[in-house]
């Protein structure tokens, strides 16, 4: 239900959780045919286990945020929610063949390029406020007192 009252729709939420469990899935694999038992350790499981938790934070700050301000960000939201559909499954599908063709290839990562999209569309938003802000005129009430004085 909190789903729904920040705008993320429940079957893109659920889409995404499949590929996240799969690619977590593949990825052990892969890590298995490559490198064989030894290379997996725990540290490294909760580590990218936490990385993977810790990427739903940006779907979920766009809308808890456009919804605190009263702005509808459902589009950014979507937005976002489709890229980490697609980059979990170009990963999944990255390491279903490292496992097939027994060779590590690597992945192009949609999250990075997402975030630095948001990143620059927050700074221009906000440099643009800043500009607009900064042109309002100033009320100079200084030089009102003083003409009243005289």
């Amino acid at each position: 239900s909190s789903m729904s009252f920040l705008g993320i729709n429940y079957g893109m939420g659920l889409l995404l959780t499949f590929f996240l469990f799969f690619d977590t899935l593949f990825g052990v694999s892969k890590s298995i045919v490559l490198y064989g038992w030894p290379s997996i350790n725990r540290n490294r499981f909760l580590i990218g286990i936490l990385t993977k938790i810790l990427i739903l934070f940006i779907p979920i700050s766009l809308a808890l945020s456009g919804a605190l301000l009263g702005y509808n960000l459902n589009a950014l939201v979507a937005l976002s929610m489709y890229t980490l559909i697609a980059n979990d499954a170009i990963s999944c599908y990255t390491n279903l063949l490292s496992i097939k063709k027994k060779q590590d290839y690597k992945n192009k990562d949609l999250i990075e390029m997402l975030i630095n999209f948001l990143r620059s569309l927050i700074y221009s938003s906000i440099t643009s406020m800043m500009k607009k802000i900064k042109d309002v005129p100033n009320c100079d009430l200084d030089e009102k007192e003083d003409e009243q004085k005289n």
